[in-house]
């Protein structure tokens, strides 16, 4: 049988704190349109990812971080 192994919180693993004023880090955990990513693919805890999504909406109200990320061009059909 498998046993399923437990992933660590990337931020509790290494004492991470989420700050609304490092956008940098920040947008890591998002993707190229802007969306907050889902947990399982950020790979943190629930109490984190709640954290994450509250410090991501911060810095979009105060714009160091954009609502909507980049768009892709219109594809020409032929």
């Amino acid at each position: 049988m498998f046993t399923k192994r437990k992933r660590k919180c990337r931020v509790c693993e290494r004492n991470l704190t989420l700050d609304y004023k490092k956008a940098d880090e920040l947008k890591q955990y998002m993707n190229r349109l802007g969306k907050i990513l889902p947990k399982r693919a950020t790979r943190l805890c629930a109490k984190h990812q709640r954290q994450l999504a509250r410090e991501i909406n911060r810095a979009r109200k105060l714009a160091l971080l954009p609502f909507v990320g980049e768009r892709e061009p219109m594809r020409v059909r032929r």
